[in-house]
């Protein structure tokens, strides 16, 4: 290379060297790039953080607009009787509705859905044109099986059904007051379906679904779901058998007496467990609203009534356990049928006895007798007698609504309650507590605690892992009471509740009514009552029937409005339950009473 070359070439190079303050500008210019970007992204984080954990109000309403949480809700849990039936369950049904707007023919939709499903038209067509601007007309709230299955292979245009859950109760009518029924939001608003509801609601579920910009689900984070939690099972102590011998009886009786209402109570005398509770009129629990609301009542618990002569075998039998009377000693009970006490009372008997042992006091259902004898017992004696045998306090059953009964304060005690009471006046009861009284005559001398509830089954003594007792009577004392109660049955006043199968032992009661307005009694109103057990020597039931206000023309006195339908539901019960009937011989010849 020559000289001029490589001048040039000099020249060149430092023409395009770079020059040191331009690279030092360009150097800061990029870090400060640099520090603003990463400024900026660590401000947007920061936002996203933000966002996050405490979104303005205007985006957590844009957020939740693309968002929806469904409640799942969970299955309630069945009531079951003693065996396992179920009484009340959920099951999905099928709800028939309309959308009148997209009705093709409105002249021939009605006729249509009718005659091919099986409805009436003119209410089809009644309830379409009373909501003739609603997109969403309830035809059918339940469509039964049958209408379903034909609506399945029936397609037309504005008609359709959907699934939703419902509490079916597959025995209907049956236990209806006792089992009671839930709202349409499932919270449990009568009988075992009320008390029970924190153990059968079980705990609702939800899911939580992202929506597109057309409402349609596109995701469910695992974080946004949470399963349903069933209710339990509960079994109750009812027999489903049982409970329908005692309503069909009951019904029975109603009828033919032309009676305003009854109960039945069967109960276990040495568990207390309830193994039916009837009550007359019944109600379907399906359709709980197309009856009155004083059918919901479960009368045998609520209401109280005088028990009349149903309640002289307790203070026969506490009188006898105090030691006051013997039962072969003879009471006067006078020749004329009447007796004046040293107070003046006038008492009467319906027939005339005269001199009678105390045994036969309780078989002729005499009232003077059981005065007499009254008016040796302190009226602290009698009041804690009629204590001890539970009445005038609630039985501390499971079964709500329950009445305590009345029992005048002993500090009002006087001659007349001294002589009332023996007769089964001055004092209301429950039938629950009447029946749970007796069963202590039944069970050796025990007062129980009734229950509605079935011990687990799996407990090796379930059939003694719920009792609660405490005695009021000598084993003695209760096996002579009856003794003296089957005589009842066989010669007196309970001939029409004997058996030819079991040997019963019971108590007639024919109870005029209190006149809640003007004192005294309303003329020709009665609870006409029986209570019974057997069998004798080893009682396995015992069987109360109260009958509300029969029509004194057809009869009234409770042995033949009360005794047969008792006798009737122990016969079959116990056949039910594997008791080997055994051979009564009775002794017909009886003092006809009317008691």
């Amino acid at each position: 290379m020559n000289s001029i070359d490589r001048a040039g070439d000099r020249r060149a190079r430092t023409h395009w060297a770079p020059c040191p303050d331009a690279s030092r500008r360009a150097l800061r210019a990029g870090r400060v790039f640099t520090i603003v970007i990463t400024l900026a992204l660590l401000g947007l984080a920061g936002r996203v953080a933000q966002l996050q954990i405490d979104p303005p109000k205007r985006i957590v309403d844009r957020i939740d607009s693309q968002r929806s949480r469904t409640i799942v809700q969970a299955r309630r849990g069945n009531l079951l009787d003693r065996r396992g039936r179920i009484l009340a369950t959920t099951r999905v049904a099928q709800r028939l509705f309309v959308d009148p707007k997209i009705i093709e023919d409105p002249n021939t939709f009605s006729e249509r859905v009718a005659y091919t499903v099986g409805y009436d038209p003119a209410s089809i067509e009644r309830k379409i044109s009373q909501s003739k601007n609603k997109r969403y007309v309830v035809i059918d709230r339940r469509v039964s099986d049958d209408r379903a299955a034909k609506l399945d292979g029936f397609a037309l245009r504005g008609l359709a059904k959907e699934p939703y859950v419902v509490r079916d109760y597959p025995q209907g009518t049956l236990a209806g007051q006792v089992i009671g029924f839930i709202s349409v939001d499932g919270q449990g608003l009568e009988g075992m379906e009320r008390v029970l509801n924190p153990h059968l609601a079980g705990q609702p579920g939800a899911v939580r679904y992202l929506r597109d910009a057309k409402r349609q689900p596109v995701w469910i984070d695992r974080a946004d779901y949470k399963a349903p939690s069933d209710g339990q099972a509960v079994r109750l102590s009812l027999d489903a058998t049982i409970q329908t011998i005692a309503e069909t009886q009951l019904a029975a009786a109603c009828r033919q007496f032309a009676a305003q209402s009854g109960q039945v109570i069967v109960m276990d005398p040495v568990t207390g467990q309830v193994l039916a509770m009837a009550n007359y009129p019944t109600f379907d629990p399906n359709d709980f609203s197309r009856s009155h609301p004083d059918d919901w009542r479960n009368r045998c618990v609520t209401d109280v009534f005088e028990p009349g002569s149903t309640f002289k075998p307790f203070v026969w039998a506490a009188a006898t356990h105090a030691g006051l009377v013997q039962p072969d000693e003879i009471i006067d009970t006078t020749t004329s049928g009447v007796y004046r006490t040293d107070k003046g009372r006038r008492l009467h008997d319906v027939h005339a006895h005269g001199r009678i042992t105390w045994d036969d006091v309780l078989v002729k259902s005499s009232n003077i007798g059981m005065a007499i004898v009254a008016q040796r017992m302190t009226p602290s004696q009698m009041h804690a007698a009629l204590r001890a045998f539970g009445f005038g306090a609630v039985t501390g059953s499971e079964i709500p609504g329950e009445a305590g009964g009345i029992i005048t304060p002993l500090k009002k005690w006087n001659h007349y309650t001294l002589t009332s009471v023996p007769m089964g006046q001055e004092i209301a009861v429950t039938a629950l507590q009447l029946v749970r009284a007796f069963c202590a005559l039944a069970n050796g001398g025990y007062l129980v605690r009734p229950t509605i509830l079935a011990p687990d089954p799996s407990s090796p003594d379930h059939r003694d892992a719920a009792l609660i007792y405490e005695r009021v009577l000598n084993s003695a004392t209760a096996a002579h009471t009856r003794r003296v109660l089957r005589r009842v049955v066989t010669q007196g006043t309970g001939i029409r509740a004997n058996s030819k199968m079991y040997a019963i032992f019971g108590k007639t009661g024919t109870a005029q009514i209190a006149d809640p307005v003007n004192g005294g009694y309303l003329e020709d109103a009665y609870v006409s009552s029986f209570i019974g057990g057997a069998p004798e020597d080893a009682p396995r039931i015992v069987v109360a029937c109260m009958i509300h206000r029969p029509d004194v023309s057809i009869a009234h006195h409770g042995g033949t409005v009360a005794g047969p339908a008792v006798r009737n539901i122990v016969e079959q019960s116990l056949m039910y339950l594997g008791v080997t009937p055994t051979s009564t011989t009775q002794d017909r010849s009886y003092v006809q009473v009317s008691h």
